[in-house]
């Protein structure tokens, strides 16, 4: 027989090939029928004794009758891994026992199944195995090899780029040497620096990376921080000017000028002047020359603001409800831009009576401006003299003016010799009440010719701008009058309150002419100088006007 896997030769009774291990195909029975009495008896009973021949004790297969396989039992199946040899002993000869299966093997019950030889593997096949592994060491090798080139050469910088050095804290010119010996190139520019002037402060790409050669370095090279030349520039631009040079800390101050508005006029530290960032540059700016709001203020104040703003005061009194000395408006008015040295005019309330008839504004002016205004108006001294620090004077003026009696009874008259009149008040001393003595040639035009009624009176009230309150006036005349006057000549006397200001006119006849007297005091004043000269009210009726009378025509009398 021959093996159907190697085509090796078999011996007839051979089940497995004993060169590639293949089971061997038994070969087909004959047909001719054999005695059944000389068949084994497959129910396991003796066999009788067969005159036909032996084969060297093997049955002959052909009186064997064909039997189905029978399933092999779990751990009993003989695999092809378990017929190859294992080691160099089991292909010498070595043997392994395979399970007795008498359906798969063909032998008889009781019979021991024959152990065949394993099979030693091809030689062939040996030969390729080894070849392969040789082959791949090989190619393992020369990888890793040429894995280790390229890193040598790579660290060579033979390819990949090459490594930018740290040139940060060099010489500008060092720094650009050893770049450009590397083969890059090299731009450079300004970064202001309080400590590394000509150093390098930047560079980018930044040190250790690797790039190609060729590539441009930029350098940042420290330089001065220096304040530059702002002035002309309008405020923005001068801003930016200063933040490229690395200088944050500003101030900002305007001043007037004729320069464009919104300009620098000038800054501080100069221009060139080096700096450090922590140091302040001032900016000065231009704003148009522009009156201040002075309105309210004093005169002496407006002066100095409008002085600041680098504009010309020019003072104009004029009559106004507001406190005498004080600005009442400008012109130009607050806001409005001039040219320097433009002249403003300065609207002050009058420190002085508006008119020489406005009695209770004497009492409102200082002592010193009240005798500035007399002297203005050509008024001279007739007495002079103070008592207890309260001025008593009589000042006689213009023949168109009336003549002005200062004293704490503006009822009295103050009069007599004196070597030497002293102006009390130029002193100083207090204006406690003012009488107005007033004759034809010295009557407010409105008035007319003085007459002895009660219209004549209510006209000097309007001219000398008294207002009466309600409830407070009193009228006297020669019947009416307390005390009686003996020979009283004919009169009309009235009197009121205006305010916190005691006021009387009283209107007589003096021979053939007609005179006139106008008074005003502060009333706690007054009643306190009259307490003080034992004037009793109460003698008089409670009556201010027959008070008022008494004085003025008594006097007029003696």
């Amino acid at each position: 027989m021959i093996c159907d896997g190697c085509g090796h030769g078999l011996p007839d009774n051979a089940k497995f090939c004993p060169e590639c291990g293949r089971p061997v195909t038994p070969a087909p029975a004959d047909d001719t029928p054999a005695d059944k009495s000389d068949a084994g008896d497959l129910t396991g009973a003796p066999r009788e004794a067969s005159s036909a021949p032996e084969t060297d004790g093997v049955p002959p297969t052909a009186s064997i009758p064909k039997a189905e396989p029978a399933p092999v039992p779990d751990g009993l199946e003989v695999t092809r891994e378990q017929a190859r040899p294992r080691d160099l002993d089991e292909a010498a000869g070595d043997t392994v026992e395979v399970p007795f299966d008498p359906a798969a093997t063909g032998a008889f019950p009781g019979e021991t199944a024959p152990v065949f030889p394993v099979p030693p593997e091809p030689a062939a096949a040996k030969s390729r195995s080894s070849r392969l592994g040789l082959v791949s060491a090989v190619a393992v090798f020369l990888a890793a090899l040429a894995l280790l080139a390229a890193f040598v050469t790579w660290r060579m910088e033979l390819w990949g780029g090459r490594t930018l050095p740290d040139t940060v804290g060099m010489d500008q010119a060092q720094a650009t040497q050893l770049l450009q010996d590397g083969g890059f190139s090299v731009a450079t520019s300004d970064v202001v620096s309080d400590g590394n002037v000509g150093k390098v402060v930047e560079q980018d790409p930044a040190p250790g990376r690797r790039v190609d050669p060729g590539t441009v370095v930029a350098l940042g090279v420290g330089v001065e921080r220096s304040v530059p030349d702002v002035e002309g520039m309008n405020l923005d631009d001068a801003k930016q000017a200063l933040e490229k040079r690395g200088i944050a800390r500003l101030r900002i101050e305007y001043e007037n000028s004729d320069s464009e508005e919104g300009t620098v006029i000038s800054a501080s530290p100069a221009a060139g002047t080096v700096v450090t960032e922590n140091d302040v540059v001032t900016l000065v700016v231009a704003q148009p020359y522009t009156v201040p709001d002075v309105a309210g203020l004093s005169s002496e104040e407006a002066h100095e603001a409008v002085a600041r703003a680098g504009l010309t005061p020019k003072e104009v009194l004029v009559a106004s409800d507001e406190e005498s000395g004080t600005v009442v408006s400008t012109d130009p008015g607050a806001g409005a831009t001039l040219k320097q040295g433009a002249t403003v005019t300065l609207n002050v309330s009058s420190p002085y009576p508006s008119t020489p008839y406005a009695v209770t504004e004497y009492l409102s002016c200082r002592p010193q401006d009240l005798s500035t205004y007399l002297r203005d108006r050509g008024y001279s001294i007739r007495y002079g003299a103070s008592k207890d620090n309260a001025a008593t004077m009589t000042w006689a003026g213009p023949a168109a003016d009336p003549e002005v009696v200062v004293g704490p009874n503006p009822f009295a008259r103050y009069e007599g010799f004196q070597f030497w009149a002293t102006d009390a008040l130029a002193a100083g001393a207090s204006v406690d009440g003012v009488r107005l003595q007033v004759t034809q040639e010295s009557a407010p035009a409105d008035v007319g010719t003085l007459k002895v009624d009660q219209s004549c009176v209510n006209a000097l009230m309007n001219a000398c701008g008294l207002k009466a309150s309600s409830g407070t006036t009193t009228v006297a005349t020669p019947q009416t009058v307390t005390p009686k006057m003996k020979d009283a000549p004919d009169f009309v006397a009235k009197a009121g309150t205006s305010g916190d200001t005691v006021w009387a006119v009283v209107v007589w006849r003096q021979g053939d002419a007609v005179q006139a007297a106008v008074c005003a005091a502060p009333t706690e004043a007054l009643e306190g100088n009259l307490k003080k000269e034992s004037v009793d009210l109460g003698h008089y009726g409670d009556s201010m006007a027959n008070l008022a009378a008494s004085y003025i025509v008594g006097e007029a009398g003696r």
